[in-house]
């Protein structure tokens, strides 16, 4: 999966995640305040079923906040074999090491790729 599609999950379920707590809490607070009111021992099960709910659900949405997205960057280095000129700048599609690139910038030689390397950036 994309790094793009994980950051716009977790930036979609993490509303849907409090959201889910905050509403199991105003449940779980209800059954509490029904078992003191009536005495009713089932009220006070439901109450310590939607805790375990809420508990699950915010060990999901700690898990989720935790999460780190990675995202790979290629870097290719272009060195000029005459002049040693060197240019670091981004893998294009179909590159490969000993490629050779064009013209120099600065001598007019010929710019061959030497080295492809990968960078990772958290988001």
């Amino acid at each position: 999966m994309s790094y793009e599609k994980m950051a716009e999950m977790k930036a979609r379920w993490i509303p849907v995640y409090l959201v889910l707590i905050v509403a199991a809490a105003l449940v779980a607070a209800h059954f509490i305040i029904m078992y003191f009111m009536t005495g009713n021992s089932g009220y006070a099960n439901l109450a310590l079923l939607t805790a375990f709910a809420i508990y699950f659900l915010y060990t999901g949405l700690d898990r989720l906040r935790k999460l780190k997205i990675t995202r790979m960057r290629f870097i290719e280095v272009v060195t000029c074999e005459a002049c040693g000129f060197r240019e670091e700048k981004e893998l294009e599609t179909g590159d490969y090491v000993f490629k050779q690139k064009g013209p120099c910038p600065k001598c007019g030689g010929p710019l061959t790729v030497t080295a492809i390397y990968s960078l990772r950036e958290q988001l």
